[in-house]
């Protein structure tokens, strides 16, 4: 399950009855502003503000013992995050009694705090504290396409042009973003971050813009992300996810520069420049119609496609080491090494999962270094081994289209002829088109039930938008399954 959780889209955390926290992915802890620091076996009150601490949602599960679900607060760590989200708490019982709770956050916007007296001094550009954004300094690579996409990310971080910035997942969009944010004149600002998949429309839109009091049931006068990000910028992951209904309402904020909360009637100035992220081409979004093409236009004044690993394979040498200097798990005295023979499967490996999935099977080849000075066969993750060696007996989430079976025939010479195109009729053969639907139907359907019919998850899974996937389902028929 971890293994799943890692790779989420999400943020999942597990605290035990006693609040420790046993687990938290990657993404939570980036969201908390807790990538580098060991949170399994700390107590919540070490990891978040303990005078907050009656507001947090998990305090109130494991008294409960009820689930909480679509929950909106915010909360601050003891990191200096300032962070609001939407998340799902669900009690965990051994045997009738409560043991803990599992979180599933499906939104997180957050920001570092910075003191406001020494703001003149320091920079959020700055790698010195864990909270700060990542630099241009952290993306590691000597490849001529990443190089030059590089250069055109400096050159955009001078204005304060909107950036369009896409690629497949785990490519490192986002750490383009932060460093884009880090060099401009907007870096002592507030930088947000926000993933506009998997949230209904009317929830995203009360995230973005902000709610007046009376807007509708127990509503309070909160300020948007636009607000909050005001002088600063505002991160928009998986743009090609949002409703186009709200796509045409964020035209509208971005071409006036003001912005009006729901159920209010007046209009805020807002000072945003906004990084959009897609996990597609924006120009294939728009043909199939989940991107507004003038929204594009407006967003994509600067482009940046950032490679896939596999189109850059030289430098995964050169991630791996970057890697495992900077893994927390890094403990050694001496320098750890890779064999020859890793390296070689790392070269030859297509790296679905792109710089992340390579981050992730370093960080496990560690855990299971078991004193060895260098990363070796047995040390790589189980699926990571498997997938690289053919071996194991799960069922796979993408199986081989099955192969035609052949009718062995005897010819005349006496050999056996495999397939004699005479005996082929009309009605025996299947339609191209229905090949390709079923074999569809088949990976979806495997990947839902892994997700537990999470469709969200799926997608990203699929590395397509959920709005194509739920398409995709309605269309095969899978819907009810």
């Amino acid at each position: 399950m971890t293994a799943i959780w890692d790779d989420m889209g999400i943020g999942v955390a597990v605290v035990d009855a006693d609040g420790i926290c046993e687990y938290m992915n990657p993404i939570q802890r980036r969201a908390d502003g807790f990538s580098r620091i060991m949170v399994e076996g700390q107590h919540i009150t070490k990891l978040y503000v303990p005078h907050e601490l009656a507001c947090i949602p998990t305090i109130e599960c494991l008294r409960k013992g009820k689930p909480i679900l679509k929950k909106s607060y915010f909360y601050k760590t003891t990191n200096h995050y300032l962070a609001s989200t939407v998340t799902d708490f669900f009690p965990l019982y051994d045997r009738g009694k409560k043991d803990g709770v599992i979180a599933f956050t499906i939104w997180t916007g957050s920001a570092p705090l910075v003191d406001r007296k020494s703001r003149s001094k320091k920079t959020v550009s700055s790698r010195t504290p864990a909270h700060d954004c990542y630099s241009f300094s952290d993306l590691v690579g000597k490849d001529a396409s990443l190089r030059e996409v590089l250069d055109d990310a400096k050159t955009a971080a001078k204005s304060s042009s909107p950036v369009m910035i896409w690629g497949e997942s785990g490519t490192g969009k986002e750490v383009f973003a932060q460093a884009i944010h880090a060099e401009s004149d907007r870096r002592d600002q507030p930088f947000i971050a926000e993933n506009c998949a998997a949230i209904p429309e009317n929830l995203l839109e009360a995230i973005l813009f902000g709610t007046s009091k009376g807007a509708y049931t127990d509503a309070s006068d909160k300020p948007g992300l636009f607000e909050e990000a005001n002088g600063g910028t505002l991160l928009l992951d998986e743009l090609n996810s949002m409703p186009l209904g709200l796509q045409a309402k964020l035209l509208r904020v971005l071409q006036e520069k003001r912005v009006r909360r729901l159920g209010s009637r007046t209009e805020i100035p807002v000072d945003v420049r906004v990084i959009s992220i897609l996990n597609e081409a924006p120009l294939d979004a728009v043909g199939q119609g989940i991107l507004r093409s003038d929204l594009f236009y407006r967003l994509a004044v600067v482009g940046i496609a950032v490679p896939p690993l596999r189109h850059r394979k030289e430098d995964i040498p050169l991630l791996a080491r970057t890697f495992i200097d900077r893994s927390e798990q890094n403990q050694s005295t001496s320098p750890i090494g890779i064999d020859d023979d890793i390296l070689d499967m790392f070269l030859n490996y297509d790296w679905p999962g792109n710089v992340r999935e390579l981050l992730h099977v370093i960080e496990g080849s560690l855990a299971l270094l078991g004193g060895r000075p260098s990363i070796e066969l047995a040390c790589l993750p189980r699926h990571f081994r498997e997938a690289c060696t053919g071996g194991g007996g799960s069922t796979p989430l993408f199986p081989a289209p099955t192969a035609p079976v052949q009718e062995k025939r005897e010819n005349h010479s006496g050999g056996h002829s495999y397939f004699d195109y005479q005996t082929v009729t009309r009605s025996s053969v299947i339609p191209l088109k229905g090949c390709v639907q079923e074999y569809e139907a088949q990976c979806i359907r495997n990947v839902l039930r892994v997700t537990g019919g999470n469709v969200a998850k799926a997608a990203r899974i699929l590395q397509i938008t959920g709005a194509g996937l739920r398409y995709k389902i309605k269309q095969l028929d899978i819907e009810d399954e």
